[in-house]
């Protein structure tokens, strides 16, 4: 009776294929943080450029964060943050925006790393084949840009004569709204109540290097 045989090539094909990693494009798990202080009616005390208050929320989402460049002959893996894109029981799967290869390696789809205790950094090609190597990196978060993360805040700008300073800002993910910023006086001889947008401060007292105040209200 002839019995099958197995070549070489085919014996290889298996063995690559056993290694074969599929890559997930899931999205990242995204974290709202919700920002608002300090406490209402708690006495608080600010220096020149210190915010006053703060109101918003923070979306944030994982990355991995290469710290030195890392590599081969393959591929290179520059110093960023890479944003995550997927995940599955094994693996968490990464932007590979701004690797380089070189010409006759096999592109490539993404980075991984293992979820188990690993200090390797694989890069996933489109065949699903892993380049694997070690350096220096971390899993962290990020304010994501893709979010809704949206901030609030009064600046403490200092005091000429009886005139306080104060600043408001904006930020729209992690970026400053330059058309919502705007720089206001208030007469601290006829009031001792800083109000704008909704909030309310009450200044005990005030100097050109400090303010101490309490929050009547935050903003709206």
């Amino acid at each position: 009776m002839h019995k099958p045989q197995i070549t070489i090539s085919a014996i290889l094909l298996i063995l690559s294929m056993s290694g074969c990693v599929a890559v997930k494009y899931n999205g990242s798990d995204t974290k709202a943080t919700l920002i608002d202080r300090p406490e209402i009616g708690k006495v608080e005390v600010a220096s020149i450029g210190d915010p006053l208050l703060e109101k918003g929320v923070v979306v944030e989402e994982k990355v991995l964060e290469v710290y030195e460049k890392m590599g081969g002959f393959n591929y290179t893996i520059p110093p960023l943050k890479y944003p995550q894109i997927g995940f599955d029981e094994r693996n968490d799967f990464y932007s590979a925006q701004g690797v380089t290869k070189n010409p006759l390696s096999d592109p490539f789809d993404a980075l991984s790393v293992s979820k188990s205790a690993t200090n390797e950094l694989c890069v996933i090609t489109t065949f699903g084949n892993p380049v694997c190597y070690q350096g220096n990196f971390k899993r962290t978060t990020k304010i994501s840009e893709r979010g809704t993360s949206f901030q609030q805040t009064l600046l403490y700008s200092g005091r000429v004569g009886d005139k306080l300073k104060i600043s408001y800002r904006e930020f729209s993910n992690n970026s400053a709204r330059p058309a919502f910023n705007n720089d206001v006086e208030y007469d601290f001889s006829t009031s001792k109540t800083i109000a704008y947008k909704g909030a309310m401060l009450e200044v005990i007292s005030a100097d050109n290097t400090s303010i101490t105040y309490k929050v009547i209200r935050n903003f709206k």
